[in-house]
């Protein structure tokens, strides 16, 4: 059944301007609609915006209007939330983790330089900085290859351990040694990190371990001459005894004081290399505070007990001096400066010790009228039996221990001890920390 209206010409605009009205109530319904329920979706999205384009370092909270708190989108921001408390948990572990790790690397003396799977540095402690002459900020995002403040051997030797680390997934150790401003002894080291992700490069210097070894070998080859010689002369006079059947007391006189003599350099000896070894296992919990102008007078007296007729003068504007010293060590080192003095002066020996106070040092000085000592041979003297002049070394019974010995000491004390020598005298110079 078909029904037909026919609307008269003002009915049918009634009916039109009604379906317009009528239809635009529908849009706007719709889009009110539509608004109310994108709302709460809206919120979330502003929320997290700024963290996404890195105006926020951390995951913001999302909190709706009260009017969506208990609808699904309620419960859709409490899981957010939920999810983003433990996301940011998670980052601040990682954080402290990566902060700890770096202050382990800081702490540690060798260089440890990490790279990406490019070869381009992406972390470097400052002992590796220190090592390249460059600051961290120059050196991130660079490779070994296109830095040029240290030898390019050194850098290319590196470089090449890097990439080879990265290719074969192999741990590689080789040993170098760096000629330019002396010879500088390195262990290199290169390893892959896991998944293949990078590579990491640790230098180790190990140039103090070659001067101990060096020293080592050095001092075991003195000491075996050294003792050597006194023992030789000790059985050439025993065959020379053993030999004769007659030999006039004069002659066995002059050959009982040469054994004698050269049996009291041997003790010398002996006990020099004891008080060494002594001293290279010292311990700091030995210091004790000492007044240092008491510690002299007393070493001045007991100069004189064996040199009685020597002139040993002390100066100083300070009554007391207190250091922080072992002072039975201290006192060994001043005496045998002291009777140095003695060995290289002409009788009476002319003495004169001062103490003063310079910055945050303490500075003790001794200074001899003697012969003094020839310029070719003062970068030498503090070396383990290195004599000047080895005739009155002999003759006064000098082993060439003294001055290592009292440099032990002085560096034992985090001290400095300095030579000058004019030709008319030598000055000695300690300086130990207040």
């Amino acid at each position: 059944m078909i029904f037909l209206f026919f609307f008269s010409e003002k009915e049918s605009i009634y009916f039109k301007t009604g379906m317009f009205l009528f239809g635009s109530f529908i849009l706007l319904l719709h889009w009110e609609i539509v608004r109310r329920l994108s709302r709460p979706m809206q919120q979330i999205m502003d929320t997290i915006l700024p963290y996404q384009v890195g105006k926020e370092t951390c995951l913001p909270r999302i909190v709706l209007d009260r009017a969506w708190q208990t609808s699904e989108f309620g419960k859709l921001a409490l899981m957010l939330n939920s999810l983003t408390s433990k996301i940011q948990k998670q980052i601040e572990a990682l954080m402290r983790q990566s902060k700890e790790t770096e202050g382990i690397l800081e702490s540690l003396n060798e260089g440890v330089i990490a790279f990406d799977a490019t070869a381009k540095i992406t972390f470097i402690n400052q002992v590796a900085c220190d090592l390249f002459f460059m600051s961290r900020d120059d050196l991130i995002g660079k490779s070994l290859n296109q830095i040029s403040s240290c030898p390019e051997d050194f850098l290319k030797k590196c470089h090449e351990m890097v990439l080879q680390a990265l290719q074969t997934s192999e741990r590689i150790v080789q040993a170098w040694v760096m000629k330019e401003g002396g010879h500088i002894h390195f262990d290199l080291i290169s390893a892959p990190l896991i998944h293949k992700s990078g590579a990491i490069l640790v230098v180790q210097d190990k140039t103090s371990d070659y001067k101990i070894l060096e020293v080592g070998k050095n001092f075991i080859a003195n000491a075996s001459h050294e003792l050597r010689t006194p023992i030789t002369v000790l059985r050439g006079y025993a065959e020379m005894i053993q030999a004769a059947y007659k030999l006039s007391p004069q002659i066995l006189n002059d050959i009982s004081k040469k054994m004698v003599r050269t049996c009291d350099r041997l003790d010398k000896l002996i006990k020099g290399l004891l008080t060494l070894a002594d001293i290279e296992n010292f311990r700091e919990d030995r210091f004790r505070p000492c007044d240092l102008i008491v510690l002299l007078d007393n070493c001045r007296h007991v100069l004189l007990s064996v040199h009685p007729k020597a002139h040993v003068m002390i100066a100083s504007k300070m009554e007391h001096v207190f250091v922080s010293v072992d002072s039975d060590l201290l006192d060994l080192a001043i005496v045998n400066l002291l009777e140095n003095a003695v060995k290289y002066s002409v009788d009476p020996a002319q003495i004169e010790v001062s103490i003063q106070k310079v910055n945050s040092l303490i500075q003790v000085r001794i200074q001899d009228r003697g012969i003094g000592i020839p310029p070719v041979d003062i970068p030498h003297i503090f070396e383990r039996f290195y004599t000047v002049d080895k005739g009155r070394s002999r003759k006064s019974g000098g082993v060439g221990l003294g001055l290592s010995i009292v440099k032990t000491i002085i560096e034992k004390h985090k001290g400095t001890i300095e030579v000058e020598s004019n030709g008319k005298g030598s000055a000695f110079t300690v300086s130990l920390p207040v």
